[in-house]
Protein backbone atom coordinates (compact mmCIF):
# COMPACT_ATOMS: atom_id res chain seq x y z
CA UNK A 1 0.00 0.00 0.00
CA UNK A 2 3.17 2.67 0.94
CA UNK A 3 4.35 1.92 -2.68
CA UNK A 4 0.99 2.92 -4.30
CA UNK A 5 0.92 5.79 -2.00
CA UNK A 6 4.46 6.76 -3.19
CA UNK A 7 3.21 6.31 -6.76
CA UNK A 8 0.40 8.86 -6.00
CA UNK A 9 3.01 11.41 -4.52
CA UNK A 10 4.81 11.09 -7.46
CA UNK A 11 1.99 11.38 -10.32
CA UNK A 12 1.14 14.74 -7.71
CA UNK A 13 4.78 16.04 -8.74
CA UNK A 14 4.46 14.72 -12.32
CA UNK A 15 1.27 17.79 -12.26
CA UNK A 16 3.23 20.41 -10.53
CA UNK A 17 6.20 19.79 -12.63
CA UNK A 18 3.96 19.86 -15.68
CA UNK A 19 1.90 23.38 -14.69
CA UNK A 20 4.94 24.82 -13.57
CA UNK A 21 6.57 24.71 -17.15
CA UNK A 22 3.46 24.53 -19.31
CA UNK A 23 1.03 27.09 -17.37
CA UNK A 24 3.00 29.05 -14.85
CA UNK A 25 5.37 30.05 -16.92
CA UNK A 26 3.22 30.41 -20.03
CA UNK A 27 0.84 33.06 -17.89
CA UNK A 28 3.69 34.81 -16.73
CA UNK A 29 5.16 35.28 -20.35
CA UNK A 30 1.81 36.18 -21.38
CA UNK A 31 1.10 38.56 -18.31
CA UNK A 32 4.52 40.35 -19.48
CA UNK A 33 3.66 40.94 -23.10
CA UNK A 34 0.30 42.09 -22.60
CA UNK A 35 1.52 44.50 -19.78
CA UNK A 36 3.91 45.82 -22.13
CA UNK A 37 1.42 46.18 -25.12
CA UNK A 38 -0.97 47.97 -22.77
CA UNK A 39 1.85 50.30 -21.82
CA UNK A 40 2.47 51.12 -25.53
CA UNK A 41 -1.44 51.68 -26.11
CA UNK A 42 -1.62 53.62 -22.85
CA UNK A 43 1.87 55.87 -24.21
CA UNK A 44 0.23 56.58 -27.72
CA UNK A 45 -2.96 57.46 -26.38
CA UNK A 46 -0.85 60.04 -23.99
CA UNK A 47 0.58 61.46 -27.21
CA UNK A 48 -2.59 61.96 -29.25
CA UNK A 49 -3.96 63.76 -26.37
CA UNK A 50 -1.03 66.11 -25.90
CA UNK A 51 -0.93 66.77 -29.64
CA UNK A 52 -4.39 67.81 -29.44
CA UNK A 53 -3.59 69.69 -26.12
CA UNK A 54 -0.75 71.13 -28.04
CA UNK A 55 -3.36 72.11 -31.46
CA UNK A 56 -6.28 73.45 -28.96
CA UNK A 57 -3.54 75.90 -27.26
CA UNK A 58 -1.98 77.16 -30.70
CA UNK A 59 -5.84 77.91 -31.11
CA UNK A 60 -6.27 79.62 -27.97
CA UNK A 61 -2.76 82.08 -28.65
CA UNK A 62 -3.94 82.37 -32.27
CA UNK A 63 -7.48 83.86 -31.46
CA UNK A 64 -6.11 86.06 -28.96
CA UNK A 65 -3.76 87.12 -31.24
CA UNK A 66 -6.31 88.31 -33.84
CA UNK A 67 -8.66 89.85 -31.16
CA UNK A 68 -5.91 92.33 -30.11
CA UNK A 69 -4.44 92.87 -33.95
CA UNK A 70 -8.59 93.42 -34.31
CA UNK A 71 -9.13 96.18 -31.09
CA UNK A 72 -5.91 98.10 -32.84
CA UNK A 73 -6.72 98.15 -36.29
CA UNK A 74 -10.47 99.37 -34.88
CA UNK A 75 -8.24 101.78 -32.78
CA UNK A 76 -6.13 103.46 -35.13
CA UNK A 77 -8.70 103.72 -37.11
CA UNK A 78 -11.02 104.95 -35.18
CA UNK A 79 -7.83 107.56 -34.93
CA UNK A 80 -7.15 108.02 -38.20
CA UNK A 81 -10.74 109.29 -38.98
CA UNK A 82 -10.93 111.86 -36.31
CA UNK A 83 -7.38 113.32 -37.85
CA UNK A 84 -8.69 113.12 -41.42
CA UNK A 85 -11.75 115.08 -40.02
CA UNK A 86 -9.54 117.74 -38.11
CA UNK A 87 -9.03 120.76 -39.81
CA UNK A 88 -6.08 121.98 -37.16
CA UNK A 89 -3.73 119.11 -37.88
CA UNK A 90 -1.02 119.29 -40.40
CA UNK A 91 -1.31 116.82 -43.84
CA UNK A 92 2.05 114.91 -42.68
CA UNK A 93 -0.26 114.34 -39.40
CA UNK A 94 -3.05 113.08 -41.08
CA UNK A 95 -0.41 111.08 -43.41
CA UNK A 96 0.70 109.41 -40.35
CA UNK A 97 -2.19 108.36 -38.92
CA UNK A 98 -3.27 106.97 -42.43
CA UNK A 99 -0.51 104.33 -42.64
CA UNK A 100 -0.67 103.26 -39.23
CA UNK A 101 -4.49 102.42 -39.69
CA UNK A 102 -2.87 100.52 -42.89
CA UNK A 103 -0.51 98.95 -41.02
CA UNK A 104 -2.97 97.89 -38.26
CA UNK A 105 -5.16 96.87 -41.10
CA UNK A 106 -2.93 94.75 -42.43
CA UNK A 107 -1.54 92.82 -39.32
CA UNK A 108 -5.47 92.54 -38.11
CA UNK A 109 -5.88 91.06 -41.80
CA UNK A 110 -2.82 88.11 -41.22
CA UNK A 111 -4.33 87.21 -37.65
CA UNK A 112 -7.17 86.61 -39.15
CA UNK A 113 -6.06 84.50 -41.16
CA UNK A 114 -3.68 82.90 -38.66
CA UNK A 115 -6.57 82.23 -36.56
CA UNK A 116 -8.76 81.02 -39.63
CA UNK A 117 -5.71 78.35 -40.49
CA UNK A 118 -5.31 77.39 -37.01
CA UNK A 119 -9.46 77.04 -36.34
CA UNK A 120 -9.12 74.45 -39.68
CA UNK A 121 -6.23 72.54 -38.55
CA UNK A 122 -7.97 71.89 -34.90
CA UNK A 123 -10.85 71.21 -36.04
CA UNK A 124 -9.34 68.16 -38.83
CA UNK A 125 -7.64 67.23 -35.84
CA UNK A 126 -10.04 67.47 -33.45
CA UNK A 127 -12.52 64.85 -35.94
CA UNK A 128 -9.90 63.04 -36.38
CA UNK A 129 -8.63 62.60 -32.64
CA UNK A 130 -12.10 61.74 -31.54
CA UNK A 131 -13.40 59.60 -34.84
CA UNK A 132 -9.79 57.93 -35.50
CA UNK A 133 -7.24 57.94 -33.51
CA UNK A 134 -8.63 57.47 -30.39
CA UNK A 135 -11.63 54.58 -31.00
CA UNK A 136 -8.10 53.00 -32.74
CA UNK A 137 -6.41 52.99 -29.31
CA UNK A 138 -9.22 51.95 -27.08
CA UNK A 139 -9.91 49.10 -30.08
CA UNK A 140 -6.25 47.69 -29.18
CA UNK A 141 -7.25 48.24 -25.29
CA UNK A 142 -10.27 46.26 -25.80
CA UNK A 143 -8.30 43.00 -28.38
CA UNK A 144 -5.58 43.12 -25.75
CA UNK A 145 -8.38 42.40 -22.93
CA UNK A 146 -9.84 40.07 -25.32
CA UNK A 147 -6.72 38.29 -25.67
CA UNK A 148 -6.08 38.34 -21.45
CA UNK A 149 -9.17 36.46 -21.01
CA UNK A 150 -8.67 34.06 -24.06
CA UNK A 151 -5.45 33.09 -22.64
CA UNK A 152 -6.84 32.40 -19.09
CA UNK A 153 -9.65 30.17 -20.65
CA UNK A 154 -6.62 27.91 -22.57
CA UNK A 155 -4.74 28.22 -19.38
CA UNK A 156 -7.81 26.77 -17.53
CA UNK A 157 -8.20 24.01 -20.48
CA UNK A 158 -4.35 23.51 -20.20
CA UNK A 159 -4.68 22.54 -16.39
CA UNK A 160 -7.48 19.93 -17.10
CA UNK A 161 -5.64 18.52 -19.34
CA UNK A 162 -2.49 17.88 -17.22
CA UNK A 163 -4.89 16.47 -14.85
CA UNK A 164 -6.26 14.06 -17.38
CA UNK A 165 -3.04 13.14 -18.50
CA UNK A 166 -2.44 11.71 -14.88
CA UNK A 167 -5.33 10.45 -14.15
CA UNK A 168 -6.00 6.86 -15.16
CA UNK A 169 -2.44 6.02 -13.23
CA UNK A 170 -3.80 7.57 -10.13
CA UNK A 171 -6.65 5.85 -10.51
CA UNK A 172 -4.71 2.72 -10.93
CA UNK A 173 -2.95 2.99 -7.79
CA UNK A 174 -5.44 4.28 -5.71
CA UNK A 175 -7.30 0.99 -6.54
CA UNK A 176 -4.76 -0.62 -5.38
CA UNK A 177 -4.22 1.13 -2.24
CA UNK A 178 -8.08 0.13 -1.71
CA UNK A 179 -7.23 -3.44 -2.40
CA UNK A 180 -4.33 -3.10 -0.01
CA UNK A 181 -6.98 -1.78 2.54
CA UNK A 182 -9.68 -4.70 1.86
CA UNK A 183 -7.10 -7.03 2.29
CA UNK A 184 -6.42 -6.46 5.92
CA UNK A 185 -7.50 -8.83 8.55
CA UNK A 186 -6.74 -6.99 11.92
CA UNK A 187 -6.55 -10.36 14.16
CA UNK A 188 -4.49 -12.23 11.27
CA UNK A 189 -2.14 -9.25 11.67
CA UNK A 190 -2.18 -8.92 15.27
CA UNK A 191 -0.74 -12.62 15.11
CA UNK A 192 1.94 -12.14 12.69
CA UNK A 193 3.24 -9.24 15.10
CA UNK A 194 2.64 -10.96 18.20
CA UNK A 195 4.28 -14.49 16.87
CA UNK A 196 7.33 -12.01 14.80
CA UNK A 197 8.33 -10.48 17.93
CA UNK A 198 7.34 -12.89 20.99
CA UNK A 199 10.33 -13.63 23.15
CA UNK A 200 9.87 -17.41 23.82
CA UNK A 201 10.77 -17.46 27.32
CA UNK A 202 8.17 -19.33 29.31
CA UNK A 203 5.78 -17.35 32.19
CA UNK A 204 8.07 -16.98 35.37
CA UNK A 205 6.09 -18.96 38.20
CA UNK A 206 4.85 -17.84 41.41
CA UNK A 207 7.29 -15.97 43.72
CA UNK A 208 7.63 -18.26 47.35
CA UNK A 209 6.67 -17.14 50.34
CA UNK A 210 9.42 -16.62 52.66
CA UNK A 211 8.67 -17.56 56.38
CA UNK A 212 11.74 -15.70 58.57
CA UNK A 213 10.52 -17.23 61.83
CA UNK A 214 10.94 -20.98 60.12
CA UNK A 215 14.17 -20.28 58.65
CA UNK A 216 15.73 -18.95 62.13
CA UNK A 217 14.07 -21.97 63.71
CA UNK A 218 15.97 -24.01 61.34
CA UNK A 219 19.06 -22.29 62.09
CA UNK A 220 18.85 -22.68 65.65
CA UNK A 221 18.08 -26.22 65.23
CA UNK A 222 21.33 -26.92 63.00
CA UNK A 223 23.60 -25.15 65.83
CA UNK A 224 22.48 -27.41 68.93
CA UNK A 225 22.63 -30.48 67.07
CA UNK A 226 26.21 -29.52 65.94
Amino acid sequence: MLQEVGYVAGQHEVIAENLTTSVVREIQNQVRELKDERKKSLQEGARLQNILTSQLAALERSKKSYEKAWRDAEKAQDTFQKADADLNLSRAEVEKHRNNNSIKSQQCEEAKNEYAAQLQRTNELQRQHYNELMPSVFMSLRNLDNKRIQNYQAAMRRYVEVERDVEPIISKCLDGVLNAADAIEEDEDSRLVIEKFKSGFPIPGDFPFEDLSAMKSGESSTTLNG
